[in-house]
């Protein structure tokens, strides 16, 4: 006999049809059979759940798997169309947009300028025209849109969809969230750009089939994200994952600042760039390839710092995934090798047993794809989470 869970009706049944819906993103297709063996529910809850959702267009069936004796099967999955997520990645003087499906493909992808001198209320006016834009050229209409997520650099805290403080973009304790769905209509979710892909790494990526896994970004700063038991794992008020700002150089931290000794200072691609003598990653890279041995050693330091930051992030968390990310990872094995040397060397015994290296470009595409993903996430979160509004 299966043990009852005690609660409202209304919300178990609720609880069960999350569970099938995340089965079927988690796993792709699926016969009736299979989700009704990883669910553990019974077949005639799976039975009439299923009814539900092709019913109401959040699944549908996709054609007979192979034969193999008996009764054929279908398949079941995600309808891709069941609604859009728009997701925006705002940097100082532009912002990069996504609409994206319900399985978090990239419909429709635009740039747009954005004046760096704008007051707050400016700033929102013009991220909302930016979002009207976008949902024109998408050729969708609004009410098709789950909402809107904002990925940014900078401590969110995200729950109450505040920026406390974003250094490139120069604010702090803005309500963004609240604000823009004022001019929106439409709900809205604001992270750390860093979590955005993170979600989305857990949600669709590499991360699906992993409960502990970290993501470790390397562009123009140095970030991380966590998903830790099977949670996206934020801090308190969203300050967790500041990587970068951990202090690897304590010599140059005593004599000048504490962050000419961080991590990013001494790694990002600036750090590589002012090294080296070059004005962009790529010009550092192609020099490094044709030969030119401070674009190779500024690379190496860089990929050794790294190295070292990871050993102790999974000293500290011991995941069973790392991925590493971001632009910076084109630079390819000049950093890349000596970074996963300093990694093997200084992770403690034999903690970097078993563990997947994912090693994962990402574009500014990828970034926005992310920014969307908060918003798919609200979709698929469980109704037990209590769930706070923003705005």
């Amino acid at each position: 006999m299966r043990a009852s869970i005690p609660g409202n009706r209304d919300l178990i049944k609720a609880m069960n049809r999350n569970l099938l819906l995340n089965t079927l993103r988690r796993e792709g297709a699926l016969s009736r059979t299979q989700l009704t063996e990883m669910s553990n529910l019974s077949v005639g809850a799976v039975s009439q759940l299923v009814s539900e959702l092709i019913a109401e267009d959040w699944v549908f069936e996709s054609g007979e798997g192979d034969y193999t004796g008996g009764r054929r099967q279908t398949f079941l999955r995600l309808n891709p169309d069941a609604g859009y997520a728009l997701g925006l990645k705002v940097m100082e003087t532009r912002v990069v947009c996504a609409v994206t499906n319900f399985e978090a493909q990239v419909r429709h992808y635009s740039e747009y300028p954005l004046n760096p001198d704008l007051n707050e209320a400016a700033f929102v006016r013009s991220l909302a025209a930016i979002v009207d834009q976008t949902i024109g050229a998408s050729g969708l209409a609004k009410p098709a849109f789950f909402g809107l997520g904002v990925g940014l650099a900078g401590v969110i805290d995200s729950h109450e969809g505040i920026v406390l403080y974003s250094p490139f973009l120069g604010l702090r304790s803005l309500p963004l969230a609240g604000m823009l769905q004022a001019h929106l209509g439409m709900p809205v979710a604001i992270d750390n750009d860093v979590n955005t892909l993170t979600l989305t790494e857990h949600l669709f990526g590499a991360g699906r089939h992993h409960r502990n896994f970290i993501v470790v970004t390397v562009g123009r700063g140095v970030g991380m994200g966590m998903v830790l038991n099977g949670q996206l794992y934020q801090g308190m008020r969203g300050g967790a994952g500041e990587l970068g700002h951990n202090i690897v150089d304590l010599e140059r931290a005593r004599r000048t600042t504490p962050e000419a000794g961080s991590l990013e200072n001494l790694s990002a691609d600036p750090a590589v760039m002012a090294a080296s003598g070059y004005e962009s990653l790529a010009e550092v890279v192609q020099a490094a390839t044709d030969g030119d041995h401070d674009a190779q050693e500024a690379l190496r330091r860089s990929g050794e710092f790294l190295g070292v930051a990871l050993a102790g992030a999974i000293n500290i968390l011991s995941p069973s995934l790392v991925i590493v990310s971001g632009e910076g990872v084109n630079a390819g094995d000049f950093r890349l090798k000596p970074m996963l040397e300093a990694m093997r060397r200084y992770t403690f015994h034999d903690l970097l047993d078993g563990v997947e290296i994912v090693i994962e470009p990402a574009d500014d595409r990828t970034w926005a794809r992310g920014a969307a993903t908060l918003v798919l996430n609200r979709v698929f979160e469980s109704p037990l989470v209590a769930h706070q509004p923003v705005g």
